[in-house]
Order: structure tokens, then sequence, then C-alpha cells
């Protein structure tokens, strides 16, 4: 079976809001597509929509302001979503606005070419019961969950380690396994229009206390970002240095086998090895900027023709380079981007990545270092934003960025979009951008998808 990504061509949703049925296309040879219109039309709840059913999120879902919604994907695939309450009557979008008792029911429909139309419920699992019913959690989202006691924020994996308990087998609202097959080729990524606001690590799980757990201190998003980029390196080096102590200690014996075989032709071209070792001399130059590596140990060519017999042997030590250099590869090339984007946009500031730093911001001319959470607001959002889209994003996914227009400067917001579609280029993924800027539309309105009353008029 293909197992390839599936991209989303288009989306629908019917009673947004209680009156607005909104209706998007993405071409297959579109990039992006931008959605605008006049305030209080629910562009910001239309890509809510969209991320909250790519995902089957059902309790985002019963929480939207819309009656029904359906993604249509490449392979001609839909997955729709429409509700029942609690006592079996269809929920109306007006029931939704005045917050009826009835708890509204996601009931999902993935219809798939030449396959039978696969049709469940999303149901609440026992342990999710006894959350509701306990006087100490409110639910966030599908996976978080607010401690009202304490404000923290847990994650649902947390909350089973602290108490326990799982839901039994067959209680959770799971999807049929060819549902699951499906979701897993069509990711989404929904990029909010908060983007500065404190988080809580909730990855990890917290000992209990009597009184409840322990308070963890909140970081702000933009050292969140700096510490994400370290990790990421630290990967890299990581596998770099264990890639590296295995070639090295085979490398000797690879080269008398290859020797060995004098029996075979030679072609190795003279030109080929030198146009290689110099490629691979710019990366190593390139890669020293953010971290060391031993770049200093290598070789160096000698003048003159090279006999067959050192032209094996530097092949086979640039094709061993190349491999433990392998894990930079596509991080160096986000890295550079990133760089390029952000010190485009600075003023008498730059910005560096680095192994030890993750992200440094330095004035120009005096080498000053500045805190990141120092940065004026636009210039944090900027930065976490480009970040998100760099090294957040799947490869594939269709990306929902809700008005990047926020704390921008309007020459950024006129940079924008290309500076999204380098991004997009290179990391691999569609995007829908939300926008009230005609700034952030620019020249690109061949892309720009009207949402609202044909009447309305469009206020930036």
């Amino acid at each position: 079976m293909n197992k390839s990504n599936l991209t989303l061509v288009s989306a629908s949703a019917e009673g947004v809001l209680g009156e607005y049925n909104h209706s998007v296309s993405i071409d297959k040879n579109e990039a992006f597509i931008i959605i605008y219109g006049p305030n209080g039309v629910g562009k910001t709840k239309f890509l809510e929509i969209i991320h909250a059913l790519s995902q089957l999120h059902g309790y985002v879902l019963s929480t939207l302001p819309f009656k029904t919604a359906t993604l249509t994907y490449s392979d001609k695939s839909e997955l729709s979503v429409s509700f029942k309450t609690d006592k079996g009557n269809d929920r109306t979008p007006s029931e939704h606005l005045a917050s009826m008792p009835a708890s509204p029911i996601p009931e999902y429909t993935l219809r798939r070419p030449g396959e039978e139309p696969v049709t469940w419920e999303h149901k609440k699992d026992d342990f999710t019961i006894f959350l509701e019913e306990s006087d100490r959690f409110e639910q966030l989202s599908d996976l978080y969950w607010r401690n009202l006691f304490d404000d923290e924020v847990y994650h649902v994996e947390t909350l089973y380690e602290m108490y326990g308990h799982r839901p039994r087998q067959g209680q959770q609202s799971s999807p049929p396994d060819s549902v699951k097959d499906f979701i897993d080729r069509t990711s989404s990524y929904l990029i909010e229009t908060q983007r500065l606001r404190a988080e809580q690590d909730t990855a990890t799980p917290q000992r209990m206390r009597f009184d409840g757990p322990r308070p963890r201190p909140s970081r702000s998003r933009i050292n969140k970002q700096a510490e994400k980029i370290r990790s990421l390196l630290r990967e890299a080096q990581t596998e770099h240095s264990q890639i590296t102590q295995q070639l090295d200690r085979t490398f000797p014996n690879r080269v008398l086998e290859a020797g060995i075989r004098n029996d075979e032709s030679n072609d190795l071209k003279e030109e080929d090895v030198r146009a290689h070792y110099n490629e691979q001399n710019k990366f190593r130059s390139r890669l020293g900027q953010v971290v060391s590596v031993r770049l200093n140990s290598e070789l160096s060519l000698p003048e003159g023709k090279l006999d067959d017999w050192a032209l094996k042997l530097l092949n086979q030590y640039l094709e061993d380079a190349r491999r433990k250099f392998e894990p930079f590869v596509d991080l160096l090339e986000k890295i550079e981007l990133l760089e390029q984007i952000i010190n485009g946009r600075l003023l008498k500031k730059r910005l560096r990545v680095t192994a030890d730093k993750g992200l440094l911001v330095e004035r120009i001319g005096s080498s000053e270092s500045i805190p990141l959470e120092l940065l004026s607001s636009g210039e944090q959002h900027e930065i976490i934003l480009m970040i998100d889209l760099l090294f957040n994003v799947p490869k594939g996914a269709i990306v929902l960025i809700d008005e990047p227009e926020i704390s921008l400067h309007v020459a950024w917001q006129i940079l924008f979009i290309s500076d999204v579609k380098q991004i997009a280029e290179l990391v691999g993924f569609k995007f829908i951008v939300a926008t009230h800027s005609p700034q952030i539309i620019n020249d690109q309105w061949n892309h720009a998808r009207r949402l609202g009353p044909e009447g309305a008029s469009f206020d930036a």
C-alpha cells in the first residue's frame, strides 16, 4: 500500500458561527492560499476546524461553532464530521452558540475511492469522565488539562501516570485501524495568533504530593524554541560521533579490501574526486559556523596527477566523510535559511545559531548579546514563527497560519509570504494563511480566497 502523504485539496464547513458557509480549494500546483474577509466571518475558526478534523480532535470539534465540515485529499478521499447530542438529535449552530446543555458528539465519516464508507463516533472514556467529574481539572483540548488548584497544564499521558490509570480496552474513542493509517498520512500543523504566551513543559510526568502536583516554573516560548534547536544539534552531534567511531574503526580494512580488488577497472576520474573534495571542504566550513566536530582533521590533496590507488583511497575517505556529516545536512540548510530570513529583518542586531546557545542575538559592532526575551514582540513573533515552520512542521503537512501580521512591521508583512514560500519549498509543505492585512497578501491576490458575504467590505 502506498504510504506517501496525502495532500489537502479542499476544505469546507457549514454553519460557522451559526450563519456562514466557507469553502476553499488548493490547486495541486499551488504552494499556498490566503483566506481573508471582514471581521466576524470566522477565519480563525475555519482554520481551527480544519486542524481539529484532520487530527480527529473530537473535544476541540465539539467546542467549535459549526455544523458540518469536510476535508478532501489528493486521492479524492473525504473526511467529514457532523454532530449528535447525547439526546440523539442533531446539533444545530444556534444550539451551540446558545450554549445548550446537550453535549455535542462528533460523528466522523471517511470515504475513500473504491471502499465502503467508515463511520464512527467520538465517545468519552471512563478516565475522561473521571477528570470531568472531579473538582480539580478543566479540559483544554483533546490532549491537555489544566489543574484548577495551581493553574498548571498537563498532558493526558502525564495524568495517566500520575493516577496509575488508563481507559479500559474498547472504551477509548479510537477510530478503526484503516482510519488511523489514513490520518497518519494527512498531517496538519496549526500556528495560532498567540505565539508568545508562556508555556509549561507538560511532557515529563510529575510526582504527586499529598496536596497535589508540584508546580513547575513556565518558560517563554522563544527560550523553548532556542532549546529545541540546541536539542536538534546535540542529537546530530551524537549521531555524527557514533557514525565516525564505526567508520574510523573499519577504515583500514575497507581500504585494504579495495586495494586487493585490483582486477577491477578503476572508473574514478580525478576531476570528480577533486570536485567532491572541494564541495566537502565548503560544507565543513559552513558547519564550522555552528558546531565544532573535528573540522580540521582532513587530508590535503597533493599537487600533480593522482594514481589509481590514491583515487581509491581518497574516494573512500570522502564517502566516509559524507556519511559522517549526513546528520547535519538538512539541519544546516534550515539553520542557514533561518539566519538569512531573520537577519534580513533585524535592525543593528544579528541572529546566530550555535550548538551551545541554540539562539544567540548580538548587537552589530559590539558583539553584546541580547537576552531573547528582551527582543521586541515583533522580533520574537518572527523568530518563533520561522523556527516553528523550519523545525517543527512535518514534511507533507498542511500548515495553517492565523493572523501572521500580529506585531509585525508593515515591511515585514510584505515579505512574509515570500519567506514562508522559501521555507515550504525546503521543508516540503503547503500552507493556508488567514489574515486581515492587505500587506500580507501584497502581490499574491491570485492565491487569495475571500470568505464572508459578497457585500461586506474587507477592512484591513
